[in-house]
C-alpha cells in the first residue's frame, strides 16, 4: 500500500467520520440525560479515533513535505484544520491541556455540548478535507 492510498484509504476515512458522530450522538444523549460529563469510555473512544485521524495527518504531511500536491490545494487548508480540531480534541479531555482553559469553575461546566459540537465539527471536515483531496471540489 503506497503513501497515497495510507492517506485516502477508505476504511481509515470512515472510521475516523463514523466514530465522530458516533460521539457526537453519545455526548448529544449524555446532554438531554442532564450529566456534566463524559464517561471514561467516550474519552477511550475518541482517542482511538484521533489514533486513526494521527495516521492520515501524518502521511498527509510525509507526502507533502515530498512533493506531493493534491487536486485542489484546498485540501491543505481542510488538513491543517482537521488537524487543529484533532488537538482541540485530545487537549479537552479530563487532564488534557487545554481543560483549564475551558472548565474554570468545574462545578457550572457541562462538557457534552462542547464536546459533541466539536466532533460534529471534526466530522464534517474531515469529509471535506477527503472531497477536496481526492475529487478535487
Amino acid at each position: 500500500m503506497s503513501l497515497v492510498d495510507l492517506h485516502a484509504f477508505p476504511p481509515l476515512i470512515l472510521a475516523v467520520v463514523v466514530g465522530n458522530v458516533a460521539l457526537a450522538v453519545w455526548a448529544f444523549a449524555a446532554m438531554l440525560t442532564r450529566q456534566r460529563a463524559l464517561s471514561r469510555a467516550f474519552w477511550t473512544v475518541l482517542l482511538l479515533a484521533l489514533v486513526a485521524l494521527a495516521v492520515q495527518v501524518a502521511a498527509g504531511v510525509t507526502l507533502a513535505a515530498g512533493g506531493s500536491r493534491p487536486k485542489a490545494a484546498l485540501h491543505f487548508l481542510y488538513g491543517v484544520l482537521v488537524a487543529g480540531t484533532a488537538l482541540v480534541q485530545f487537549g479537552i479531555r479530563p487532564g488534557g491541556f487545554l481543560r483549564p482553559s475551558i472548565a474554570r469553575d468545574p462545578t457550572t461546566f457541562r462538557e457534552p455540548r462542547l464536546v459533541a459540537l466539536i466532533c460534529l465539527t471534526q466530522a464534517a471536515l474531515v469529509l471535506r478535507a477527503y472531497t477536496t483531496g481526492a475529487l478535487g471540489r
